[in-house]
């Protein structure tokens, strides 16, 4: 996946779901990145039934099967729930799921997400010389699933974020005057966003007095446009450790390995 930090776009996920889904997921789930196993294409499928289904038994059915697979919480999350979201989409796009189903798929993991990631919800793996994140979905994007699986991916590797869905520029201005966060990361979905994002991204770095490092992510990057020159941004990447080890070089702290 491609960075764009002086106009270079990153390249196209396309399936119309939830940004960070679309954008980040790719590499923090990467399997070849951590030796693990892919995804397997059958259970992916199911998963996607089963989620995409009003009968919530089909996917309480799985879990014996997920056990003997050895399919535990933290693979199911960070590896199966992508690979199921991207197959809702594709399933989609070529007209074989309605758009319902996709939302309704969407909206069930969320729901496991929350359930089996009670210890991923808070910062207590974060220590002294953790990063630290505000992450920000704004106001008007609809999706949550992804920004919610990317925050607790990042606390797992000992990174400190505050998440902010929904949040307005005025409320984030004031949130920065009384916060030190390492960087920002927003996500933005599409071209008609970027307006509303480069207020987001003027109001944390006036908010902050210049101070905070914002990167700009999400579906956005795909399109023919210089998000980064929209925006004001310091950095546009679908990488969220290119974000926070950029963040750290201005800061001046060394380049570290997290997690």
């Amino acid at each position: 996946m491609r960075d764009s930090q002086h106009g270079r776009q990153g390249d196209r996920n396309g399936d119309g779901l939830s940004a960070l889904a679309r954008t980040v997921v790719a590499r923090l789930v990467s399997r070849e990145a951590d030796g693990a196993k892919s995804p397997d294409p059958a259970m992916v499928a199911a998963l996607a039934r089963a989620v995409a289904s009003p009968d919530f038994s089909l996917f309480e059915a799985l879990r014996p099967e997920l056990r003997r697979a050895r399919i535990g919480e933290t693979e199911l999350v960070d590896s199966y729930f992508p690979a199921v979201a991207r197959h809702l989409g594709c399933e989609w796009s070529e007209d074989r799921a309605a758009f319902t189903d996709v939302s309704m798929g969407l909206a069930r993991m969320q729901s496991i997400l929350r359930q089996v990631g009670r210890d991923w919800a808070s910062n207590a793996t974060a220590g002294p010389d953790s990063a630290t994140v505000l992450m920000v979905l704004p106001e008007g994007e609809q999706h949550s699933f992804g920004i919610m699986l990317l925050t607790g991916q990042l606390r797992r590797k000992g990174i400190s974020v505050q998440l902010q869905i929904g949040a307005s520029a005025d409320f984030l201005f004031s949130l920065v005057r009384n916060s030190d966060f390492d960087c920002a990361m927003i996500s933005i979905a599409c071209e008609e966003r970027l307006e509303l994002c480069r207020r987001v991204v003027k109001a944390l770095k006036d908010g902050s007095a210049g101070r905070l490092w914002v990167a700009v992510g999400g579906a956005v990057l795909a399109r023919a446009v210089d998000v980064q020159a929209a925006t004001g941004a310091d950095i546009a990447t679908n990488d969220p450790m290119v974000a926070i080890q950029g963040a750290r070089v201005r800061n001046g702290l060394p380049v570290r390995e997290f997690g």
